[in-house]
């Protein structure tokens, strides 16, 4: 299983989660990534290949290791998580990063 196949069923298994919950999954709202990189100059590449498609990034220093941090405002339906686990997965990997995993907030209904 790839790290993008796995991290699409995880998505999958946290919507399930989300929507006991009563997330309005189709509100937008932050959305951080998290990646690992082993060298800073490769999370910056990674982190500008993100920048271009709209995300804002900070990266920081772990024992060690590079951790990226990838925010952008998103929905958490299917749909949208499908597109932006493939879109910043390829990203990290392109670089050599390992991708970690994504956090957001649960929205409730008003």
């Amino acid at each position: 299983m790839t790290a993008l196949e796995a991290q699409l069923a995880r998505a999958a298994q946290q919507l399930e989660i989300r929507l006991r919950y009563g997330d309005q999954v189709w509100e937008l709202r932050e959305v951080d990534h998290f990646a690992v990189f082993s060298r800073r100059s490769v999370a910056r590449r990674a982190g500008r290949i993100l920048v271009a498609s709209g995300y804002q990034i900070a990266i920081s220093r772990l024992r060690l290791r590079w951790v990226l941090v990838a925010s952008h405002y998103a929905a958490v339906d299917e749909e949208s998580t499908s597109a932006f686990l493939r879109q910043v997965v390829s990203a990290v990997e392109s670089e050599g990063g390992r991708y970690d995993s994504w956090r957001a907030e649960i929205v409730p209904a008003h």
